[in-house]
């Protein structure tokens, strides 16, 4: 529509449209992946070839826990593989949302399209496992047995019931009790370290960590580390006990130091 004012035409306005109707392409999330220094790898399937052409194509909002200040996140590869790369400080802990916020480039087509992709929900932990509190007693009777608790400031795992000598550096008498057996606390409430210790555990919520598994391969995808160390969620715990039963013969000094690395949260 074209308006004069006092006989003269004025300019006609200029409107701008977008006549292409967008198709939508679907994506889906595979298992994140939880990387060493707080990474943590987002998988992204397309279902065709596609360029995404930043990671802009994705929003990253707070679920619970820490806030999400300082995180940084790319996106990587290429065709209908992505990944989106997390990067968390330390000593965070929380959940963040992953969700669709824009188009890609539809190679057959040549055409920008909507993402479809259900969001996903992704927990995470770069808070360094530190000890709290221990009781060491001050004496042991040889041939007795010989009781060490440890409370974590977060729940750990990464040991089992064959990997106290490699979990920890025993010297003295530690060195020469043969191999102990760990537990860890099942109970509702923190166990009280000032309570003496029953001889029998059975019936009581100390319980005795599990072995790592004899008949999978020794890799990550397995819940073993770069180490073969295993992680695995059974043995997730805050407090642990480590028993001993004291040789008849041993005499000399006990101490026992954790080794660094070793013990993790259980998300990353």
């Amino acid at each position: 529509m074209v308006c004069s004012v006092a006989g003269r035409p004025a300019s006609a306005a200029k409107i701008g449209y977008d006549g292409v109707i967008r198709m939508a392409i679907t994506a889906e999330f595979g298992t994140v992946e939880y990387q060493e220094g707080g990474v943590i790898a987002v998988p992204v399937t397309v279902t065709e070839n596609v360029i995404a052409q930043s990671k802009s194509i994705f929003e990253i909002t707070h679920v619970s826990g820490d806030a999400l200040t300082d995180i940084e996140y790319r996106l990587i590869g290429q065709n209908t593989a992505f990944k989106l790369i997390v990067e968390i400080p330390p000593d965070r802990s929380g959940s963040f949302q992953v969700a669709a916020n824009g188009d890609v480039f539809k190679v057959s087509s040549g055409t920008w399209e909507n993402v479809v992709i259900s969001s996903i929900t992704v927990a995470y932990s770069t808070v360094i496992p530190r000890i709290k509190n221990f009781d060491i007693p001050a004496n042991y009777t040889p041939g007795q047995k010989f009781d060490v608790r440890i409370a974590y400031n977060v729940q750990v795992t990464g040991l089992s019931d064959n990997n106290v000598h490699q979990a920890f550096i025993l010297e003295g008498a530690a060195n020469v009790m043969g191999m102990p057996t760990p537990y860890k606390w099942v109970g509702a409430s923190a166990p009280d370290f000032n309570a003496a210790v029953p001889d029998d555990l059975t019936g009581t919520d100390w319980q005795q960590l599990q072995s790592p598994p004899a008949d999978v391969p020794t890799t990550a995808e397995n819940d073993f580390d770069e180490n073969g160390f295993w992680h695995g969620a059974a043995n997730e715990g805050q407090y642990f006990l480590i028993r001993w039963i004291v040789d008849p013969n041993t005499t000399g000094i006990f101490n026992m130091t954790p080794r660094d690395g070793m013990l993790r949260g259980p998300i990353s």
